[in-house]
């Protein structure tokens, strides 16, 4: 159905897949970078049939996303955005980590902003009794001086995607798919919400969004962003 892409942020149409704002791999040129707990690895892809490890860069405390975009990586930790320089693609070197409280991070990038979902429970995800979920903006347009330019508060959100001028949200406490409208992309307005039972990813395929829940894919045509609609499901067994 779909696979891991060469590289996240492609929107050309001749890539052979995207992945989730969630995954834990990504694959760019001849490189795949891979995360563990506090590790970033990069294989060689030189031979397909056999990849080679050649570096293991101890990079923080609690990764648990990867995104890659331009020359950039971004990676989702549970204490805060860390951004790897990747000019020398074996050899990634950290040029900031944008703190924030103790909190599931999936983040994903498009231009000079970047976007993370921080979801607080009492469930391996921070103590919710003095933080709060919340949908944070970055300036990342000097990767080496990010700054936060919007907090949103949200209920429980999970993996967002981003394209263009809209920007789609999983958020279970809101019941499904948050859509919002970032023609400004430093300032998002929530435009509307498609009901979806327990997402938690999404990956885009223009005209098709595909949602992960706990126990499917869904299927979605978002052609008009405001008015999705279900297309099909395949049910995990």
């Amino acid at each position: 159905m779909f696979s891991c892409s060469k590289d996240n942020n492609s929107s050309t149409g001749d890539e052979t897949g995207k992945n989730g704002s969630v995954a834990r791999f990504a694959i760019k040129d001849d490189f795949m970078y891979t995360i563990d707990f506090d590790y970033l690895r990069i294989f060689s892809l030189a031979v397909p049939s056999d990849p080679l490890l050649v570096q293991s860069v101890r990079v923080g405390y609690g990764l648990e996303t990867i995104y890659i975009y331009g020359q950039h990586i971004y990676l989702g930790a549970v204490d805060g955005v860390y951004i790897l320089n990747i000019d020398d693609p074996a050899h990634p070197h950290q040029t900031q980590k944008v703190e924030h409280h103790i909190s599931c991070d999936p983040v994903v990038v498009q231009g000079i902003y970047a976007y993370s979902t921080q979801r607080v429970n009492n469930i391996g995800c921070g103590n919710f009794s003095w933080s709060s979920s919340a949908l944070a903006v970055y300036d990342v347009s000097d990767p080496g001086n990010s700054e936060l330019v919007k907090n949103i508060p949200m209920g429980e959100p999970y993996g967002l995607a981003v394209e263009n001028t809209w920007l789609f949200v999983c958020d279970e406490d809101k019941g499904g798919v948050v859509v919002y409208d970032i023609t400004n992309p430093a300032d998002p307005i929530q435009k509307a919400i498609t009901s979806v039972n327990e997402p938690r990813d999404i990956i885009l395929m223009h005209p098709y969004m595909v949602v992960s829940t706990k126990t499917k894919f869904e299927l979605y045509n978002y052609a008009d962003p405001l008015n999705m609609y279900f297309v099909s499901s395949l049910i995990l067994h």
